[in-house]
């Protein structure tokens, strides 16, 4: 295996050359984010805004990553980021792809955290690894586990939390939403037990509903009166707590009860809201028709109705969207 890094440009930059592997993107309040991206996953979700260097068909060939970029060219373009005056970046974010792909992933990253940790005040001392837990959830903690004490005693002040995408709660949702085998459904669930059995002083895990509903199936649909979504053929969306399995339910209430995550004061789940486009909505029509079509109906431009607004409300009961730079900011404070 190798290691795919995506390259990227700096907001504000007019050229569309995409030649930095650390840039500042926008997330959050000014000065915004730093952001390292991965390349390669192990799923293939249809809502993922990254499937083009993400999905394991395309990414070798996509113009914008390389292969096996050496650690000191990362530092580098991390180095040639100015200081903001007077301020830090929000926090450095890892993302991808899926930047846990490997225990080789794993140790490339540490193998640049571990460089630049003398200068982590740069973003806030705070970062966020956006991760699908399929690596971690198969026992793979080791390595993890290894490098997170080694970052602890080189900087002890530099706070990381693991953010868990959760695809799903049941083996068909997980299906349906990451076009993957449903078998992967327990290594997404089990990475969260996992990274909290390593009690490590510099480690928050946590999770969030991935790709579960858009901003317009949570929020007002305005005048249109009509609802996109995936319902099942008991006419409820997915992510409604009736699709709930076992071990999506203890992992929900597991994470509620975890009292140092300040996530957890919200009482709910945190979820992705994915913008909405003819995009998203074509291929949820497509997933909905082709996956699992005894448990799910293609149902797009929903009427709405009382009894369909009463499931979305079920959902909000159990899930919260929240701005960028408020939920960040909370995960990542120590």
């Amino acid at each position: 295996m190798s290691v795919y890094l995506t390259r990227q440009k700096n907001v504000g930059v007019k050229s569309w050359t995409y030649d930095k592997t650390i840039a500042i993107q926008y997330c959050g309040n000014r000065p915004f984010e730093l952001a390292l991206r991965f390349a390669n996953c192990s799923l293939l979700c249809g809502a993922c805004f990254a499937s083009g260097y993400s999905w394991g068909d395309r990414y070798s060939g996509h113009k914008r990553v390389s292969k096996d970029i050496p650690i000191e060219a990362v530092v580098q373009d991390y180095e040639a980021i100015p200081q903001p005056s007077n301020s830090s970046y929000n926090w450095l974010r890892i993302l991808g792809g899926e930047p846990l792909f490997s225990d080789e992933n794993i140790n490339y990253l540490f193998d640049f955290l571990t460089q630049i940790a003398h200068t982590a005040s740069k973003f806030n001392n705070a970062i966020v690894i956006q991760t699908n837990g399929i690596h971690i959830g198969k026992g793979n903690t080791k390595v993890l586990r290894e490098r997170l004490a080694e970052l602890y005693k080189i900087a002890p002040e530099l706070f990381m939390s693991i953010e868990i995408s959760i695809k799903g709660t049941n083996p068909q949702e997980f299906a349906l939403i990451s076009r993957s085998k449903p078998e992967l459904y327990d290594f997404n669930i089990k990475a969260y037990h996992l990274l909290k059995n390593l009690d490590l002083p510099n480690l928050r895990p946590t999770i969030v509903a991935g790709f579960g509903i858009t901003e317009s199936f949570l929020l007002t649909n305005g005048k249109s009166q009509r609802r996109v979504a995936i319902l099942s053929r008991a006419k409820k969306p997915i992510y409604h707590p009736d699709h709930w399995d076992e071990n999506f339910s203890t992992l929900y209430h597991d994470f509620l009860a975890d009292e140092s995550n300040p996530i957890t004061n919200a009482g709910r789940m945190p979820m992705y809201g994915i913008g909405d486009s003819d995009g998203w909505q074509e291929r949820s029509r497509e997933l909905a028709s082709r996956l699992y079509r005894d448990q799910f109906l293609d149902t797009y431009a929903q009427h709405t109705s009382p009894e369909l607004e009463q499931y979305f409300q079920d959902i909000l009961d159990k899930f919260f969207l929240v701005g960028n730079q408020e939920y960040y900011s909370t995960l990542t404070r120590n």
